[in-house]
């Protein structure tokens, strides 16, 4: 898998996780958070548009990634997605195990991306 395609992929998982909780925030709160309520779930929901900023600057940075030349350039920045993105899958998995919030979509979000960069990594690694 090029690199480009990755970050291209990349993108429209983030982009969609990022609106959804930017247009449903309340939705996906209640989806992670059942039992939340009152002061804490409107803090929650507040706290959604902040995190659906944060990801779409991730995305903006990852789309304009794509077009990065240079194997060397290519393979540190598919190594620092395969780092990062393993770290929040690996968070999500235990938050969902200690069964204290539901994190299944982004934990598959997270999980497909590092997944791709991990691949994509070790192709550039290994020309």
């Amino acid at each position: 898998m090029t690199p480009k395609l990755t970050l291209t992929i990349a993108a429209i998982i983030g982009f969609l996780f990022s609106a959804i909780m930017f247009l449903a925030p309340g939705f996906v709160t209640q989806q992670q958070f059942p039992l939340a309520e009152g002061q804490g779930y409107q803090d929650l929901v507040k706290l959604r548009y902040a995190l659906a900023s944060v990801i779409f600057a991730i995305v903006a940075i990852t789309f304009q990634l794509r077009n990065i030349e240079g194997q060397a350039f290519q393979s540190k920045v598919m190594l620092g997605y395969s780092v990062g993105f393993s770290v929040v899958c690996g968070t999500n998995i235990v938050l969902q195990l200690s069964g204290s919030v539901n994190t299944i979509p982004p934990l598959i979000g997270t999980g497909i991306i590092a997944i791709l960069s991990i691949m994509t990594w070790f192709k550039l690694k290994s020309k």
